[in-house]
């Protein structure tokens, strides 16, 4: 009884001089743990042994899982594994936390300054972005629970942004400059062929003509997804198969195959859109598209 009435008197003591000293003890895995930052978004997620699909998998991530990035470029992440090795994983399946760097950033509907503007941020705004473009913009979630876009050059996140953002304001390129001097007939054409060749990279393994129309509306794709403006096109799979990334000169960006439609048929494609009014003025146009690793 002695023994009992002495433990319970020093604990006794010992919580009144906590409460009269202010000392607080956190739980240890509170103070240790950091809270991720970056976090994948998709059931399963492939790691390469470089940046495109092209390379070998060589693991991969499960939703929810923490990645260590390093750094980003053309969409894709550098990664730190483990056990120290590096890896690319896409970066179109992680959610990154990031903070806006200048003082006043538009959030538009699409990735590329041509998209209307739906909302703005200041400096310091937090953003979490779910989706990483290949021309350097990033997918962001917006208050409404709708998404927006944004331009990465003026995002600080965890990974080092390598994209080079030089002709983010150049919506009219100039191509005369990309010809040797000769007839201005012969000049012509071949500044043509000289831009197209330009806008091509070693991840397009082929470009073809297509008819492109736009739609609209609150749906789920053919896959499963949910469309999302300056990602989701409609294909005919037997033409472009599902899950196939396209690159959209017009529009300036890339764009995932992952929805169909009865009159989407051969070389035809359908672009998901925000709004009844942005498909009728794009209507129906003949353009070029380039399929991706």
């Amino acid at each position: 009884m002695i023994k009992k009435l002495t433990s319970t008197a020093v604990a006794t003591l010992t919580i009144l001089t906590m409460m009269n000293t202010g000392a607080v003890f956190a739980d240890s895995k509170d103070v240790n743990e950091k809270e991720p930052v970056a976090l994948v978004n998709v059931e399963k997620l492939n790691i390469r042994s470089g940046p495109s699909t092209s390379y070998d998998i060589i693991g991969s991530f499960e939703k929810e899982d923490s990645v260590d990035l390093i750094s980003i470029k053309d969409g894709w992440y550098k990664i730190k594994l483990e056990d120290g090795k590096k890896a690319w994983t896409n970066g179109q399946y992680i959610t990154l936390d990031g903070e806006v760097t200048v003082d006043k950033l538009n959030v538009r509907k699409g990735p590329a300054i041509t998209y209307d503007i739906v909302d703005t941020k200041e400096k310091e705004d937090k953003v979490k972005i779910v989706n990483s473009d290949e021309n350097g913009w990033y997918e962001i979630e917006l208050s409404d629970g709708e998404t927006g876009f944004i331009c990465g050059k003026y995002i600080e996140t965890e990974a080092e942004n390598k994209h080079d953002y030089s002709d983010l304001y150049n919506t009219n390129k100039d191509t005369s400059k990309s010809t040797s001097s000769s007839k201005s007939s012969v000049k012509a054409k071949s500044t043509k062929a000289s831009t197209k060749s330009k806008k091509s990279s070693s991840n397009v393994v082929s470009t073809m003509t297509v008819s492109a129309t736009a739609y609209a509306g609150d749906s789920i794709t053919a896959t499963g997804t949910t469309p999302k403006v300056g990602r989701t096109i409609a294909v005919d799979p037997s033409i472009i198969p599902y899950g196939t990334r396209v690159y959209i000169p017009a529009l300036g960006g890339t764009y995932v195959a992952e929805d169909c439609g009865g009159g989407i048929k051969g070389n035809r494609i359908d672009i998901f859109m925000g709004s009844e009014s942005q498909c009728n003025s794009w209507g129906v146009r003949s353009i070029e598209i380039q399929i991706l690793k």
